[in-house]
């Protein structure tokens, strides 16, 4: 869209009214078109489109209508129904229909909208379409706008060869000198073509950046998408490389929900690594799947696919592959009975017994020790303490907390387990001293594990005092504890 600048639609406005009140001639067709700009942008169409009319008739004089022109009927910050597309497809086929050469400044637009509504063989037609002014390197932030859409319009279309091509493109035009800092790289549209961007800052290296990072980021959620993770990593390695902005949270966000799925632990690591170097700091999204991908036991389906990988990894025997068969969850004939029967050393309960099937495979499904390890860095990054349970800085959601009691109790760390039980319970407290906390029934399920597992806790270190407040706890804010045992779900 045209970068539309307050101060200077004032000035033409002015420029205007002292025109018609001293009847001075016009000596060039650059007036009306500036008006035909100014009432597109009023959103006074009927009138942008008489002044281009009597262009046309020679009312106005010996002008007529121009690629400026139509650039300025094209730039329609209003136009979003088919009824705006089907008139400005008409202006286009009149345009092409008097010899003059389309650019980017009137395709632009129309592929904007074009794809807002859904119109993709248009947005196709027009992509194809020959005649595309190229601009030369001092218009490289234009440039960089008007290709960033473009590809944006190959994207709809699910071409990322067309989209990679675009790229490719404006990676050949020179950075800006402008080197003035935007008050902001972070808050800016991330895998869209639609940047605002301050119009005094338009000319910048940042603003440059901006739009070749929003490119970058649109191909790479493709990727993702269509699970090409390998290209995803390769292109978001060679942005990292090739612009001075860092990737947005959101685009690092993308890979960890990606490999969170599939339990890659290690790349997590390397993605924390990443956004560390970069100065992103992870959110409480980011650590909740840092944290809970370490401990959650995966469907069979999933587990599956990591036994079978392992095996061709050779990190687990052949011999595994034809005897593993994971079960669909916990044994419903398991009672409290025999979960308690067999306690630890540590005096916690014994492993329960669709756990302990997956002794074998205990590797590849459970990271208690770099479960801690990530919540000991989401300590560090809100700037609180781990070991003070009553710390504000950072609070921890139920999710995470669980996971971390998790941990701690196949790491035998009863007195940690507590200890983030009672972080969870009385932050909650202290913020809904008269009522159960909505986060109580947004996950009962693992809000109840945590239950479970901190009276085992208290058992294991025979803390009876301890034991009598959990179970308050738990009448007051209306828990009921499950059957079965706390691992089988996070």
């Amino acid at each position: 869209m045209f970068e539309y600048s307050t101060v200077a639609l004032e000035r033409t406005q002015f420029v205007i009214n002292f025109y018609r009140q001293r009847k001075l001639p016009i000596t060039g067709s650059a007036f009306y078109n500036e008006c035909i700009r100014l009432n597109i942008y009023q959103n006074n169409r009927a009138t942008a489109y008489k002044i281009k009319e009597d262009m046309d008739a020679g009312v106005l004089g010996d002008f007529k209508a121009d690629i400026h022109t139509y650039v300025a009927i094209f730039n329609d910050v209003h136009a979003s129904t088919r009824e705006d597309l089907a008139l400005l497809t008409t202006y286009y086929d009149e345009m092409l229909g008097r010899g003059i050469q389309p650019t980017d400044l009137v395709q632009k637009p129309l592929i904007r909208l074009a794809r807002k509504i859904g119109e993709i063989p248009l947005v196709r037609a027009l992509l194809e379409s020959p005649g595309t002014a190229k601009l030369t390197d001092i218009h490289s932030t234009t440039a960089a706008r008007l290709l960033s859409n473009k590809a944006q319009a190959y994207i709809a279309q699910y071409d990322l060869v067309g989209a990679r091509t675009q790229l490719e493109e404006l990676l050949l035009y020179h950075i800006p000198k402008d080197t003035r800092l935007l008050p902001s790289t972070q808050g800016y549209a991330t895998g869209s073509s639609d940047i605002r961007i301050p119009y005094e800052f338009t000319r910048t290296r940042d603003a440059f950046f901006i739009y070749v990072r929003s490119l970058y980021e649109s191909i790479i959620r493709i990727y993702i998408i269509r699970h090409r993770i390998r290209e995803a990593h390769e292109l978001l390695d060679d942005m990292r490389r090739t612009i001075y902005l860092p990737p947005s949270r959101m685009a690092y966000n993308w890979f960890i929900r990606y490999h969170a799925k599939r339990k890659n632990i290690h790349r997590l690591h390397e993605i924390h690594d990443m956004m560390l170097q970069d100065g992103v700091a992870p959110d409480e999204y980011a650590y909740t799947k840092f944290i809970t991908a370490c401990m959650y036991q995966p469907r069979p389906r999933r587990l599956r696919k990591l036994v079978d990988k392992a095996i061709n990894d050779g990190k687990l025997p052949k011999t595994l592959g034809a005897s593993f068969e994971p079960a669909d969850g916990p044994d419903p004939a398991i009672d409290e009975a025999q979960d308690e029967s067999a306690p630890r050393p540590s005096g916690l309960p014994e492993i329960p017994k669709h756990i302990a099937e997956l002794t074998s495979v205990h590797d590849l499904v459970f990271h208690p020790e770099d479960c801690v390890r990530f919540y000991q860095s989401m300590f560090l990054e809100f700037d609180g303490r781990i070991k003070n349970s009553r710390d504000e800085q950072c609070l921890p959601n139920a999710h995470i907390i669980n996971a971390v009691m998790c941990a701690y109790t196949m790491l035998e760390r009863p007195s940690l387990v507590l200890r983030e039980f009672i972080r969870y319970a009385y932050h909650q407290s202290r913020l809904y001293p008269h009522q159960p906390p909505p986060d109580i029934k947004a996950n009962i399920v693992p809000v109840a594990h945590m239950f479970k597992m901190a009276l085992d806790a208290s058992d294991a270190t025979d803390n009876q005092e301890q034991s009598q407040r959990i179970h308050t706890q738990m009448v007051r804010w209306g828990i009921r504890l499950p059957n079965s045992t706390l691992f089988n779900k996070f």
